[in-house]
């Protein structure tokens, strides 16, 4: 039976439930042959452990049996590896910056590490949003990150990443995190200025950016303190077409003089 090229991921867990057991890697693969009546080797089930290979339909079965766990254990890691390996893949067609595939794979497999290092860009996290808006498990990562990260770089980088997602529940969560987390909210307010300047005509125009609710928070936020005339029609306009609630709620307040982060 043929197998596939896949991630490790799969290939940890089929280790520890076997050392769990007490088994050896022979031992396992001498329980396979007897569970399937074909033959397979111990360096067939390093290649599994290792990430070099991965086990085909036919061996899920018997890998369940084996290693006395549901079927549906193995066949849901399996699935979510092989999705991971399909975005990756089609990551340079998605215009992804050369980092993105390394990046979702650090978050499928729940590792923050590499988002704690260094505020990442508004195109990275495009590519990341698209990369990860499929993978709910990694939608859960990014919001616990960005609720308890232990850095204000790695929960403005969850917060820039859901922020380009259409996950409304992830995109209320956004705007409470911006409103609430001063030091993540000043890093974002930072990478929005960059980006697009700090007139009230750039604001005006960023608080419409479909791509970025996050974006748009700091700018209804950011036009609040500008107090304009121009700035206030914005805010207006913008109180009628924001689809995302927690959005909705903290421009009214900004239009009524009411700082939403206090």
């Amino acid at each position: 039976m043929p197998d596939d090229a896949c991630e490790p991921s799969l290939g940890c867990l089929i280790r520890d439930l076997r050392m769990a057991l007490g088994y050896s890697q022979g031992r396992l693969a001498e329980r396979l042959c007897e569970l399937s009546g074909a033959t397979i080797t111990r360096e067939y089930v390093s290649r599994w452990e290792c990430g070099k290979r991965i086990p085909s339909r036919y061996w899920l079965p018997h890998l369940a049996t084996a290693l006395q766990v549901p079927l549906s254990t193995l066949e849901v890691e399996r699935v979510r590896r092989r999705e991971f390996l399909r975005l990756a893949a089609v990551a340079p067609a998605l215009g992804a910056p050369d980092t993105a595939a390394e990046l979702m794979a650090s978050i499928a497999g729940g590792d923050s590490a590499p988002l704690a290092e260094v505020q990442t860009t508004h195109s990275a996290d495009l590519a990341l949003a698209r990369l990860t808006g499929t993978d709910r498990a990694s939608l859960l990562h990014l919001a616990r990150w960005m609720t308890d990260g232990g850095s204000d770089v790695l929960r403005v980088n969850a917060a820039g990443i859901l922020a380009k997602t259409t996950e409304l529940d992830m995109l209320d969560a956004v705007a409470l995190t911006l409103a609430r987390d001063e030091r993540a909210r000043e890093r974002y307010v930072w990478a929005v200025r960059t980006r697009v300047g700090d007139s009230a005509s750039a604001l005006a125009a960023e608080v419409f950016n479909r791509r970025d609710s996050g974006a748009r928070w700091c700018a209804a936020w950011l036009l609040g303190q500008d107090g304009s005339p121009a700035a206030r029609e914005a805010l207006i306009v913008a109180l009628r077409h924001d689809p995302v609630r927690e959005n909705v709620r903290a421009i009214g307040l900004t239009l009524n003089g009411v700082d939403p982060c206090t």
